[in-house]
């Protein structure tokens, strides 16, 4: 369906464009006048600069995210007043903790990192029913904690004893478990740790907002160490026009608004949907969004980083970006042989699941 949907889309673009260039040669051929093209796109130009919230200094995003691995070595990337960032390179980010090595997203996956020697942590950030900010990824429970039940319709009391271990592959490493770690607790041993963090926002409520401000507010040292992102760009702009100065990301991978799960060699998981309206009206928008993510939304939310999935990952699509001044970073990549061309080949930063025999490179410009 997805296919069809996207020729249907493609077909009706070229007649707009076809359209749109016989109206620009009769204005100006036959009218002598300036075309409503023109003075449309004017208006929407302005209103792109009215709504845009600009991404922060140059410094500032190299005191976060470090000198780009994709430079180094070239003289391109040394610029002045680069701030503390310049002598730093996050080449290697534990994606949710290192979900491989040790309970994702726990408080011991991030201490694990921190003595793996691992500088970068993401992890994701989702609300409960009573509005207490967790470490979470999935909307149900059970994958992790062998209980059946929807994250966000239960409160913290109901969850805070509940052991995201019982699932794991290495669950006799742990004997006492692992609980669900709350927002503040992975905030302070990571700052305490002096590791950069990434916050992947899953929560959809816009409550999330405010816990993010607030979290800044307690903690300006965010402002230095950390990174917000989401796959919902709206999250990430209306948290970034309260606070221009807290750096950010998106992240995107294809079919994400219809289909489960994507892979470069496996192809599309399941339908979000049963439903064949919603799961068309899922394909129309993600068509429309992979055209506009790069078109102007990254414009607007004032992105300074792009987290796409491995498999969409070249030279060329890296090239797009960084002529955009966006940064991109793949994920999740866990193969050594994978690690090897993500970092000596494309020379960018990589989320993984597991540290073992990861050989951190801490680059001092």
């Amino acid at each position: 369906m997805h296919g069809t949907v996207e020729l249907i889309l493609n077909s009706a673009l070229l007649w707009i464009f076809l359209e749109a260039t016989w109206t620009v040669l009769v204005s100006i051929l036959y009218s002598f006048r300036i075309p409503w093209i023109f003075w449309g796109s004017l208006i929407i130009l302005i209103g792109l600069k009215l709504v845009r919230v600009p991404p922060p200094h140059a410094s500032i995003v190299n005191e976060v995210l470090g000198v780009n691995p994709f430079f180094i070595g070239k003289e391109i990337h040394t610029t002045e007043n680069q701030g503390d960032g310049e002598r730093y390179c996050m080449s290697v980010i534990a994606h949710r903790g290192g979900g491989y090595d040790y309970p994702e997203n726990s408080l011991s996956a991030f201490q694990n990192s921190k003595e793996k020697g691992c500088t970068a942590i993401e992890f994701d950030l989702v609300l409960t029913k009573d509005n207490v900010p967790v470490l979470y990824h999935d909307v149900t429970l059970e994958r992790l904690t062998g209980q059946k039940g929807i994250l966000s319709e239960m409160t913290w009391d109901q969850l805070k004893e509940l052991d995201i271990t019982f699932n794991h592959p290495l669950r006799n490493k742990f004997p006492k478990g692992e609980k669900i770690a709350l927002f503040k607790d992975a905030l302070e041993l990571c700052l305490n740790n002096d590791q950069h963090i990434i916050i992947d926002i899953k929560e959809k409520r816009l409550d999330v907002i405010q816990v993010v401000l607030d979290a800044y507010k307690e903690n300006p040292n965010l402002f230095k160490k950390a990174i917000v992102s989401s796959f919902n760009p709206m999250i990430v702009y209306l948290i970034r026009r309260k606070e221009p100065r807290i750096v950010s990301s998106l992240a995107w991978r294809p079919y994400y608004l219809s289909r489960e799960s994507y892979s470069g060699i496996n192809g599309t998981g399941p339908s979000r949907s049963t439903n064949p309206f919603k799961h068309l009206a899922a394909c129309i928008m993600e068509i429309l969004y992979e055209w506009a993510l790069p078109s102007f939304v990254y414009y607007i939310v004032g992105i300074s980083a792009i987290l796409l999935h491995k498999d969409i990952v070249n030279l060329h699509v890296i090239e797009q970006w960084h002529n955009r001044g966006i940064r991109v970073m793949a994920w999740t990549v866990n193969l050594p042989s994978e690690k090897l061309h993500f970092s000596r080949l494309f020379k960018i930063t990589y989320l993984t699941d597991t540290l073992l025999a990861e050989k951190h490179r801490v680059h001092n410009i």
